[in-house]
């Protein structure tokens, strides 16, 4: 947030990595985001160039909303998030064959991206061992940031970057 109170525009996304899959998801909403119920989500398996992961995320930052929750109060809802969140969890479990969540989430690098001011910063984030689905942010300097650009290879390779400083 700035200092005059104000939180400026900026469109996020959820990466997720292991050795089976990549998956990026838009998230909408202002200082609070979250996934879509129906939501733009985009699979690709863990050989993706950097081309194919750069117009992923880029494509994941186009369909995220920016809009604050009076404007729609029952995005929000906690119900909404847990909804979201199960149906994700299992499309994930059942496009990469894991029978637990466990499994799903033991290799698991999970980065979150942003789009604001004219920059694009994606920031890697540290798994809590034995909690599946809880992590940690790392540290700012960990966070890749680069100028707000269409050029997909440029964009892959950054969050490639990002993804290998995940713990």
């Amino acid at each position: 947030m700035r200092r005059n109170g104000i939180l400026p525009f900026r469109q996020c996304t959820n990466i997720f990595r292991t050795d089976r899959f990549v998956s990026v998801q838009t998230l909408s909403g202002c200082s609070l985001v979250r996934a879509e119920d129906e939501g733009h989500v985009v699979h690709m398996e863990p050989e993706a160039s950097d081309e194919e992961l750069g117009r992923a995320l880029l494509e994941a930052l186009d369909q995220s909303r920016f809009f604050w929750p009076h404007d729609d109060p029952e995005f929000f809802k906690r119900e909404k998030f847990d909804q979201s969140l199960r149906h994700w969890e299992d499309e994930m479990m059942r496009r990469s064959g894991c029978k637990t969540k466990r499994e799903a989430y033991r290799d698991m690098d999970w980065c979150w991206a942003k789009r604001s001011e004219g920059a694009i910063s994606i920031s890697p984030h540290r798994r809590e061992v034995g909690k599946p689905g809880y992590w940690q942010g790392l540290p700012p300097g960990r966070t890749v940031v680069m100028p707000e650009t269409r050029d997909t290879a440029a964009v892959g390779a950054a969050l490639r970057m990002a993804l290998d400083r995940c713990e």
